[in-house]
């Protein structure tokens, strides 16, 4: 079998789509040799390097929903998709008893963006946790992360589908995971979700410089899908095993 490396990108509530095909990927006993991520896709991406199965992360969501239920009422609308990074990133926290890069079971990288220097940064080593809060910094949604004299943000500002950093010496496939859509359905509900809006218009057309890198693209169907919010949870997940499936038999294919 040919060594397959891992893209996921970023999204918020959409990128959850990555357990999604995470889950089919470990049905299929497909191995993953290398990952690479970007905000939420590099949250899912380190669960998962720190041997968080797929299943657990879902196990994870569902407990955030039962949140979400008792705090803002059955059916109540409510936008806390910035909450959803803070409890994987806690859930890591507890559950993760590796907590450097470069002790993962299998090799990880993810990206910020420092706003002092204007450049993209990789985290290949040093603190996990640290690494993705600097990943997730959405601007005006999170706040950014202090490190060594850099002001970190999300690493989608700059390179939202890292496949391009899966290094050919380490993997013989290259497979992204792309949960970017280029239009939106409807008009922005509310503040975080307008700023949000804003930011994936700018990281959709940053995302084409880098897709060309992929052998094999994913793309779940994520339309009706908002970024931020948290009813579509499951639905985003369900959107990642259709795709991941729909891909099944050529990815096999690449990899034999």
């Amino acid at each position: 079998m040919k060594k397959v490396g891992l893209a996921l990108c970023g999204g918020a509530v959409r990128a959850l789509a990555h357990i999604g095909v995470l889950k089919v990927f470990e049905r299929e006993k497909i191995e993953i040799h290398s990952i690479c991520g970007t905000s939420m896709g590099a949250i899912i991406g380190g669960l998962h390097a720190c041997g968080v199965k797929p299943g657990e992360m879902e196990s994870i969501i569902d407990e955030i929903s039962i949140i979400r239920n008792i705090n803002l009422g059955i059916g109540q609308k409510g936008l806390l998709g910035d909450k959803v990074y803070g409890y994987l990133l806690q859930i890591l926290e507890e559950k993760a008893c590796i907590q450097q890069i470069e002790q993962l079971m299998i090799p990880f990288k993810s990206v910020s963006v420092d706003l002092i220097s204007g450049q993209q940064v990789i985290h290949d080593q040093g603190s996990l946790l640290l690494a993705l809060k600097a990943s997730c910094a959405i601007p005006g949604i999170l706040p950014p992360v202090r490190w060594e004299g850099r002001f970190l943000v999300d690493g989608g500002v700059l390179n939202n589908m890292p496949v391009d950093l899966l290094d050919r010496t380490m993997v013989d496939v290259r497979i992204a995971v792309d949960v970017n859509q280029a239009t939106m359905e409807k008009e922005p509900r509310n503040l975080p979700e307008l700023l949000f809006r804003t930011y994936s218009v700018m990281i959709n057309s940053l995302r084409t410089a880098t897709l060309p890198y992929a052998d094999i693209i994913i793309q779940p169907d994520v339309h009706g899908i908002f970024a931020l919010d948290i009813r579509k949870m499951k639905a985003a997940i369900r959107a990642g095993e259709r795709a991941a499936e729909t891909q099944l038999s050529n990815i096999i294919n690449l990899i034999s």
